[in-house]
């Protein structure tokens, strides 16, 4: 059973409250830790810009001190989870309640968006990148005429001079001696033109270069989000409980049950354990504060 409840018996009405003061708390506790700040970044034309960005660092730890200060509940650490260009940071905990057991999960979803450090090698590397293109290019021309008098050599040799485009085909599928003597043909082109090689391992290079000068921009919508809105892949905050019944004798699990036959000591009980989160959230939020 997720809250919100909808229902409004007792135990669904108060402990309704008590999670939305969690949720209002949380929110106001992690808001510092994803407040959007400038940073320069580099875009692929070499022009530096300034663009809005938090540090999920400063979430993670803000999840470290809150695990150290839960009491009585058993957590799971901190995740993180990554789809295409969607990120997720999260904690969960569990703690048992007379015969049920709830569980909570605090996180944050967001985006990040590619860009370039500030470093003038970024631009080096993209005028190398450029002049090698136009190397290779020159290089290759060279290799596709060598490389046409080669085939049409070995096709005049094995007498297929005349055979049409199709049945050449229809044979190379057939002919796997044929195929491997082209093959073998092609790697000796490349050994006569060293030039070509050395032209795509330096680019190989560049590239990695590169990649390893790119930066994550993070970004994040400072808003409440529920469990709904998390799985369709919007951006902000989101935390939601569960609770289950664990059934004595058999230990079988129990997520849907009646709120009407609960107790009002055992509403207490739970409205209680939810207080002591907000307490804490609250208390974690204002130390970081200092």
């Amino acid at each position: 059973m997720r809250f919100p409840i909808n229902d409004h018996d007792h135990f669904a009405t108060e402990v309704n409250l008590a999670f939305r003061i969690i949720q209002d708390t949380y929110f106001l506790s992690i808001k510092p830790e994803i407040e959007m700040r400038k940073v320069s970044a580099m875009l692929g034309d070499g022009s530096v810009t300034q663009i809005d960005s938090f540090e999920p660092l400063r979430v993670i730890e803000f999840y470290q001190r809150l695990i150290g200060s839960l009491k009585g509940w058993v957590s799971t650490g901190i995740s993180r989870s990554q789809t295409d260009d969607l990120h997720r940071i999260y904690c969960q905990f569990s703690q048992a309640v007379g015969q049920y057991r709830v569980h909570c999960y605090f996180g944050i979803q967001y985006r990040t968006l590619p860009y370039y450090q500030v470093d003038k090698r970024v631009i080096e590397i993209q005028k190398e990148l450029a002049q090698i293109d136009g190397e290779a290019g020159t290089t290759f021309m060279s290799m596709a005429t060598r490389g046409n008098h080669i085939v049409q050599k070995e096709l005049e040799r094995i007498g297929y001079t005349q055979v049409g485009f199709e049945e050449l085909l229809a044979k190379l599928f057939w002919n796997e001696r044929l195929v491997a003597d082209l093959e073998e043909k092609a790697a000796a082109l490349e050994n006569e033109f060293p030039k070509f090689r050395e032209l795509s391992n330096k680019k190989n290079q560049l590239f990695s270069e590169l990649n390893d000068l790119l930066i994550e921009v993070c970004q994040i919508s400072p808003v409440l989000i529920d469990y709904n809105k998390l799985m369709q892949g919007e951006e902000g905050v989101v935390t939601y409980f569960d609770m289950e019944e664990v059934r004595t004798q058999t230990r079988e699990i129990n997520s849907w049950f009646n709120t009407k036959r609960l107790t009002k000591e055992l509403t207490g009980q739970v409205v209680g354990v939810f207080n002591e989160v907000a307490n804490t959230m609250r208390d974690v939020g204002k130390n970081i504060a200092k």
